[in-house]
């Protein structure tokens, strides 16, 4: 099987949050049914560079969604993987992760920049306080109107 066509997506659950704090960090993926446990684990190195610990494999069968119904639906057959890494590696598997990684990334290197004088701060134009811009609004000058 090849190996991009092996781990689907993450599973992002209340369940894969609370094994991600624990020490040993696990995470859950969704497969393709018919990858083994040796091909996640190929797939999973390829991906992010270690071999994982140990690969733990569940099928959720199908089930009927509807059943009152004159036409029932099923859910598909899924297959789930939870790795297991080694101690110490840890990996990002949501998008919001990753961006709050280099967004942090960014800000330490423009305050590297700064610290070195490569970066000079821009001030932006002074603006008049908001009292002053309001007593300049009430200051209009009255013009009569000459009588005809």
């Amino acid at each position: 099987m090849d190996i991009t066509r092996v781990l689907i997506k993450p599973l992002l659950t209340e369940k894969t949050y609370a094994m991600n704090s624990n020490k040993v960090k696990q995470y859950a993926f969704l497969v393709n049914p018919k990858a083994n446990k040796h091909e996640i684990a190929n797939a999973f190195a390829a991906l992010y560079e270690f071999k994982p610990l140990k690969v733990n494999t569940q099928l959720r069968k199908p089930s009927k969604t509807r059943t009152m119904s004159y036409f029932p639906g099923f859910v598909k057959l899924q297959k789930i993987a939870y790795i297991t890494l080694p101690p110490g590696k840890d990996i990002s598997v949501s998008s919001q992760e990753a961006e709050s990684k280099q967004n942090k990334e960014k800000i330490a290197a423009t305050e590297k920049a700064k610290e070195k004088g490569k970066l000079k701060e821009v001030k932006s134009p002074e603006s008049k306080p908001i009292e002053e811009k309001k007593s300049e609004k009430l200051e209009t000058k009255k013009v009569e109107k000459p009588n005809k």
